[in-house]
């Protein structure tokens, strides 16, 4: 497939689905949830690591929040300790760098995520990857020209600066836990002035 890539198969992600069997109040409680927007409306979700929300609450001001930051934990993830080892264990998987948003999706039967492109600062700076919590063989992943069908358990990495979007046709919850992280991409920077010197000496600046 073009647009995804298979990590991982076979996770054991029971201990994480009973902890959100546990501690179901967690869904949608984020001000800035994702599922209260455009295309996912029709989601619920679990926000585990994103911008600090606490200075846009006090002022009211939520414009500039997609804008560069560093993320922080929020404490729905000490309800949900199974999350963490997941993200640090895919973090070596696939050489990453910086931990950037994570959450959980929840699609019901019926009801999808309509096709859509990410933009913008977060997007461009980290690479995604879906962890198939539960699924169903009647709910897939679409592209234009491909249809992906996830299993508990699945790891993938998925393009998503391309029109994509999700429908669960069959009759249980699609429930995906989704990991941003920032590999190395090969940029360096010099060890020091002498290095920057050298560095345009052999550019021949």
């Amino acid at each position: 497939m073009k647009n995804f890539l298979q990590i991982a198969a076979g996770l054991d992600v029971m201990p994480l689905l009973l902890e959100l069997q546990r501690n179901a109040y967690l869904w949608d409680k984020n001000p800035m949830r994702l599922s209260k927007f455009g295309p996912h409306h029709e989601t619920s979700d679990i926000v585990l690591r994103s911008r600090d929300e606490r200075p846009h609450l006090e002022s009211g001001n939520w414009l500039n929040y997609s804008d560069e930051h560093t993320p922080v934990w929020f404490q729905s993830v000490d309800m949900l300790p199974s999350v963490k080892p997941f993200c640090f264990d895919l973090m070596a998987r696939v050489n990453g760098e910086m931990l950037g948003a994570v959450f959980i999706y929840r699609l019901a039967p019926g009801k999808q995520i309509y096709p859509h492109v990410d933009n913008g600062w977060h997007p461009e700076f980290y690479d995604k990857y879906n962890i198939c919590l539960q699924s169903n063989p009647q709910a897939a992943f679409y592209y234009d020209d491909e249809r992906m069908v996830q299993k508990a358990g699945d790891v993938h990495y998925f393009k998503n600066d391309t029109m994509h979007g999700v429908i669960n046709e069959g009759d249980t919850d699609h429930i995906v836990m989704i990991v941003c992280i920032h590999s190395d991409r090969g940029d360096r920077c010099p060890w020091s002035p002498e290095g920057w010197t050298l560095d345009k000496q052999l550019q021949g600046e």
